[in-house]
């Protein structure tokens, strides 16, 4: 039982969805008019709701079968009829580990049956499972659950941008850029899919984490509820992300305290030594008594990050420009040695002459501006010297590279396919902008709205 796509009321209730949020944007807007900032929400907004609305008509009409965001957006319906069937069941579906074998415990004729393929990956039929939250408001409408979940992306998009604001750490002009208008980030990030999930969740996270260190943010209740619940979401659609933030948050976190305790230079790099030490000893720790750490055992990850790099590169059903890191060995050390070609695609790639459609043409001109920003941060009148010693005392820029680097190599060495390439690096590119676009960072302290 699949309700049809855009039928009349699928367009009805999505149209009334978009007019509605357009009015709750509008009337943030005029809440808050004694702050500047906030010109850009409208339109941030209508860029999301664009992007997410063109994303789900691409995989609608344009994709042949439509792709993950068709399945997770039935497996959502199913579990909303499942709801009005028999509502415990829904709720014991909520709660339970999918298995294939046991799924006409919850599911019947009536109810349909979920996608197999999404309802067998644990990480994906989670995606449904959270979308089906909100198909009680849409009516089950493809089109209304687009622009529900265009909104949220960019609410926490615009939570990002003011937690970047205020640590002023590249110029406004970038820094509103980056956060909110990069158009793949856009169009990845908005629309029914696991990725708009992820990126909403790792902002919103970063949000109420850095609170901790705020001096001018007090932390409460709902702050440390917010962490356990958008780390509780990344845990189970990507607990990768998890192992990717740790560092780069620790990092983080020990330059924000630092720079708070004191001026000294001795006290300083006394602080600091202890700090890098402990930093390794907790690595080594991880590292060797990993066995009990299930999901989050990083034997666990590197075997999958060679599972997934082969898979992409032999198995002939994934169509695609495909490129090749020339990567033969899959122990550790091979993996490590490929480590630097990993990142640089993800970072820069597909250039421009790589580019054989219009998506991949737009990342390709990302990755081009990009570029120019990176030997622009690293060649430069003030000096290499200079920007080492800025990034050191900007917490957000402590995070940002050490984020990319990790996450980059995982996105760079899995993907395979440009095509997903370019979806898979949509959560670095705010990062990477607003670290090289740091060079344009000014002096003066961006005035912060009470």
């Amino acid at each position: 039982m699949r309700p049809e796509l855009f039928d009349i009321w699928d367009i009805i209730f999505g149209t009334g969805w978009a007019i509605l949020i357009v009015l709750i944007g509008l009337f943030i807007r005029l809440k808050n008019l004694d702050k500047p900032h906030y010109k850009y929400f409208v339109p941030h907004l209508l860029f999301k709701l664009f992007f997410g609305v063109f994303f789900g008509l691409t995989y609608a009409i344009i994709l042949e079968g439509g792709g993950d965001t068709l399945a997770y957006w039935d497996g959502a319906v199913k579990m909303n009829h499942v709801f009005w069937e028999n509502p415990l069941a829904y709720f014991h579906e909520m709660w339970k580990y999918p298995d294939f074998k046991t799924v006409t415990e919850n599911f019947s004729s009536s109810t349909g049956i979920p996608p197999a393929w999404i309802y067998r990956e644990p990480e994906s039929w989670f995606v449904s499972k959270i979308v089906s939250l909100f198909t009680f408001v849409s009516f089950n409408s493809y089109i209304a659950l687009t622009c529900i979940l265009s909104f949220i992306s960019a609410l926490a998009s615009w939570k990002f941008f003011e937690l970047v604001r205020k640590h002023n750490i590249s110029s406004e002009k970038w820094i509103i850029i980056a956060t909110l208008f990069i158009p793949t980030v856009a169009f990845w990030c908005a629309g029914i899919s696991k990725d708009t999930i992820i990126l909403a969740a790792l902002f919103l996270l970063l949000y109420h984490l850095f609170s901790i260190i705020d001096k001018e943010r007090r932390v409460k209740l709902g702050n440390v509820i917010s962490i356990v619940l958008f780390a509780f979401i990344l845990y189970k659609i990507r607990p990768f992300m998890l192992i990717a933030l740790a560092p780069p948050l620790f990092l983080a976190f020990g330059t924000g305290f630092l720079k708070r305790l004191s001026d000294s230079f001795l006290f300083l790099f006394l602080a600091r030594f202890i700090f890098i030490g402990a930093m390794i000893v907790l690595a080594v720790a991880y590292i060797s008594g990993s066995a009990g750490m299930g999901d989050l055992n990083p034997d666990k990850y590197l075997e999958e990050v060679a599972i997934i790099q082969q898979d992409f590169a032999e198995n002939k059903t994934y169509t695609g420009y495909r490129y090749d890191l020339g990567v033969s060995d899959y122990s550790p050390a091979g993996m490590l040695k490929a480590a630097p070609m990993s990142i640089i695609t993800s970072f820069y790639r597909p250039f421009i002459w790589e580019a054989n459609s219009a998506f991949l043409l737009l990342s390709g001109i990302e990755g081009l501006l990009l570029l120019f920003f990176t030997f622009r941060f690293f060649f430069n009148k003030k000096g290499i010297t200079y920007q080492i010693g800025m990034v050191r005392k900007q917490e957000l820029l402590v995070f940002a590279i050490v984020f990319v680097t990790i996450f980059g190599f995982f996105v760079g060495f899995t993907a395979g396919l440009f095509n997903v390439l370019v979806r898979f690096k949509a959560p670095l590119m705010p990062f990477l902008f607003l670290f090289f676009t740091s060079y344009y960072r000014s002096e003066e302290p961006i005035k912060q709205e009470l």
